[in-house]
């Protein structure tokens, strides 16, 4: 029973304070971190300060010295430390790279062996990397292809573990900046949609990067399995990397017989070796990368060529091969949104869903987590197609309320509405998308806010004219950017639970949220999810934020607290337990007795818990790292008080329990 109402907290190393090297315990950006259960039943590790509040990214007073931070650990309440990467400190984060055998993947076995003289110890799972050095790297965050490989620094929003148990033979931080430098070039630099070198973009050129998108998408599609393991630079299927090579070049010769665009594409690969595929290896100066391409376009793959559109395959796909390549879920929003989705987003006027969107899209442009779910960074594209004047106010306000600077964001504002029933807007659309995607991030988000300033010509109530609007979107904008697509639209006039207009239009969107307000509070509502259920409610005000000049607007924040209700930042541990009593009430719970249900009247709830076997279910979830019985008992006791007396959302008469 107890694996189905919560997953098992995940085991972690303790940290090994004497193997952390001298010089990074003189940092004061020191925070601890515990793991706590979401309401998606996913274990992520928040940052915390020595007191139990919340750390901040973006504010060094909520940060502690080692000495700090070691003795709050060594208390019990926490289940590990990170730090803050500052100054010219750069970590690197290689997620699920060590197998039981203490074997590294061909991956980091690369990585490590460039960064030879490196500071490396093991993550808090016990099977990933870290590894910290000094000097100076080019973009943080996820790496292009291989989402398994993070790197911090100066200005990242996000902690880095840090554990003690040191791999290899160096205790110290030592300067890599050749090493930094091959990682960034190799994996990190957006080369895949656009290329950075490049001074100019020409029209041309921006239907060539629609065109290389594409043609990666239907070659991974075609190629499945075996596709992804080579690109990802997986080559144990075959005797040696040079016939994975040419593997690799065959498959991409079957989507393009365009040798420049085959070699492009290659170059972005993990099998991709740059000290190899350019070195001469013929008589006539012809290099290893030239030779393994000719050999692709005039061998069978010529006869085999993939006809690809700008937008998405036209022909039929084994199962299998669809299957291996959509075995995991690639988040835009933990949770929330995945990657290359099209959202509604509505609501009545005046309900704040323009706001959502921004706080969507500042999250996303600055890779700040949205309210404790993770977010892919990326660029965002927004077209303001109402409200003009007031919207850079509205991203003021965002930016001061969050205490997160937008000046280097990559979000980018279209300040008038498109006619989007028109294809050669879109298409237009899509290069202008293109022409500032290739010297930036690559694109994650496009908001249209709202529908009815952007409809152009078309009838929202045509579930015809909603299908063709569905499809350019598709077409040129989902598809070949891989990025989410989110409308904002206006509810029902007559039924505010549903979008308003055409019917078509909800089984045309992968996601679908809806925005109520009641006097000033607000929430979020999913009402639709492909791939999930539908997700709890999130509650949020608007609060109005000063400006200078006399100005002000407002900002989305979000609250942990029903509708009704005192503002309440829960502990972990209380959160993990209302989780759990949520979840148990339903199979678990009994009918009140006699004597309950006199002394609550109306107020009654239908089915209640009793409060021990709560608390068994709650210290089997992993409310403390405490081993005593007395320990466990007193992190209940904690939770327990909070949920009832502070935050008021679990009910408590004569030994049972129920969520409020």
């Amino acid at each position: 029973m107890s694996a189905v109402l919560a997953p098992q907290k995940p085991e972690v190393l303790p940290v090994n304070f004497d193997g952390i090297p001298a010089s990074l315990r003189n940092h004061p950006h020191w925070v601890l971190w515990r793991y706590e259960l979401t309401e998606k039943d996913k274990w992520t590790k928040p940052p915390y300060q020595c007191n139990g509040h919340y750390a901040s990214p973006n504010n060094s007073a909520t940060w502690a010295t080692f000495d700090q931070v070691r003795a709050a650990y060594e208390a019990g309440d926490f289940d590990g430390i990170g730090i803050h990467l500052r100054d010219d400190l750069v970590g690197v984060d290689l997620d699920h790279v060590i197998d039981a055998s203490g074997k590294l993947t061909p991956l980091a076995a690369e990585i490590v062996a460039r960064f030879d003289g490196a500071y490396m110890e093991k993550s808090p799972s016990g099977d990933g990397l870290h590894i910290l050095t000094c000097g100076t790297f080019g973009r943080f965050g996820k790496g292009t292809l291989h989402k398994n490989i993070e790197c911090y620094g100066e200005g990242s929003p996000r902690y880095l573990t840090v554990t003690g148990h040191e791999l290899g033979h160096t205790a110290e931080i030592t300067d890599q900046a050749e090493a930094l430098d091959w990682l960034y070039q190799t994996h990190f630099r957006k080369s895949t949609a656009a290329d950075a070198n490049l001074p100019t973009v020409t029209d041309d050129r921006v239907t060539g990067i629609l065109d290389e998108a594409a043609i990666l998408t239907n070659a991974m599609q075609v190629g499945g399995e075996r596709f992804r393991k080579l690109f990802d630079g997986d080559f144990s299927d075959y005797p040696s990397q040079s016939e994975a090579d040419l593997a690799l070049a065959n498959m991409l010769a079957r989507a393009t017989q365009d040798a420049a665009t085959l070699d492009r594409l290659f170059r972005v690969s993990e099998l991709y070796r740059p000290e190899k595929w350019d070195k001469p290896h013929s008589a006539e100066g012809q290099t290893y990368g030239q030779m393994t391409i000719a050999k692709a376009l005039t061998g069978d793959n010529a006869t085999k060529r993939i006809e690809a559109p700008a937008s998405r395959s036209r022909e039929f796909v084994r199962a299998a091969d669809a299957m291996a390549v959509t075995h995991t879920v690639d988040w835009l929003i933990d949770g929330v949104m995945e990657k290359g989705t099209s959202c509604m987003l509505f609501g009545a006027s005046g309900s704040g869903k323009s706001f959502v969107a921004i706080d969507w899209s500042c999250c996303i442009a600055t890779g700040t987590d949205w309210h404790g779910h993770d977010v892919e960074p990326g660029a965002v594209f927004y077209i303001v197609g109402e409200g003009q004047k007031g919207f850079g106010r509205r991203l003021a306000a965002w930016q001061q309320k969050n205490d997160v600077s937008l000046q280097a964001a990559p979000l980018y504002l279209w300040q008038s509405p498109v006619p989007l029933s028109n294809p050669d807007n879109v298409k237009e659309l899509a290069k202008q998308i293109a022409k500032v995607a290739s010297d930036n991030e690559p694109p994650r988000m496009i908001v249209i806010d709202t529908l009815a300033r952007n409809i152009g010509n078309a009838d929202e109530n045509s579930n015809r004219d909603m299908g063709l609007l569905m499809n350019l979107l598709d077409d040129h904008l989902r598809l070949p950017f891989n990025a989410s697509v989110v409308i904002v639209h206006h509810s029902g006039n007559g039924d505010r639970d549903r979008l308003r207009g055409a019917s078509g239009l909800t089984g045309a969107v992968d996601y679908e949220y809806r925005v109520d307000k009641k006097g000033d509070a607000r929430s979020l509502v999913c009402k639709k999810n492909k791939e999930d259920e539908e997700g709890e409610d999130r509650h949020f005000l608007i609060e109005r934020v000063p400006l200078e000049g006399n100005m002000s607007s407002a900002a989305l924040v979000m609250l942990d607290m029903p509708k009704t209700g005192t503002r309440v930042n829960l502990r972990p541990a209380s959160k993990t337990c209302l989780s759990v009593l949520k979840k148990m009430t339903d199979p678990c719970g009994v009918v009140p007795n006699d004597e309950l249900k006199q002394a609550l009247g109306l107020g009654a709830p239908e089915l209640v818990v009793p409060k021990e076997k709560w608390k068994d279910e709650s210290i089997i979830a992993g409310i403390t790292t405490g081993t005593t019985d007395d320990a466990k008992r007193k992190a209940f006791e904690r939770a327990l008080d909070q949920l009832v007396n502070e935050a008021n959302l679990v009910g408590t008469y004569g030994g049972y329990v129920w969520p409020k």
